[in-house]
């Protein structure tokens, strides 16, 4: 039994090349995605502030014997910087700054200016306390809306909110 001298084990040049071409394709495109911080800061303070907002709701919902137990306040600093503080009644607020390239949002379609805030209350039935609805916006490269109902549930929505 002879064996072939030709039989070969391993990858040819050209396909070593293609594989080379190919990672370095991917790695364009992949590299856009995170070139720009900046681009997702609406999205991630859409997230947060939904977060926040059923975070809210639920621990309104479990402290029934307190009138108004939590509020939600969207805080623009002098400076410009966004942030949320969730404050819970009785206890020190939790504040969570977002990334500084944020836009002011608009409240109600109005834009916050450096130095104010808008505050948003549950009470114990886990409702918003002035009963009405609210609209955030959130304004970038892209533009997410975040509804507050009466009924205190916090959803983002791609149209106006009610």
């Amino acid at each position: 039994m002879f064996l072939s001298a030709t039989t070969q084990k391993g990858f040819t040049l050209i396909e070593l090349v293609m594989v080379i071409v190919l990672l370095g394709v991917l790695s364009v495109g992949a590299t856009s995605l995170f070139s720009s911080k900046s681009s997702y800061a609406e999205f991630i303070a859409k997230e947060q502030f939904i977060a926040q907002g059923l975070l809210a709701q639920q621990i309104a919902f479990g402290m029934s014997a307190v009138a108004n137990p939590v509020s939600l306040s969207i805080i623009r600093s002098a400076s410009g910087e966004t942030s949320f503080s969730l404050t819970k009644a009785g206890e020190a607020s939790l504040i969570e700054t977002l990334d500084s390239s944020l836009s002011s949002p608009l409240v109600n379609g109005s834009a916050l200016a450096n130095g104010a805030s808008a505050t948003f209350t549950w009470n114990n039935q886990a409702r918003l306390s002035d009963n009405t609805n609210n609209s955030i916006t959130f304004v970038g490269d892209r533009t997410f809306r975040v509804c507050l109902a009466a009924s205190g549930y916090v959803y983002e929505s791609s149209v106006a909110c009610p």
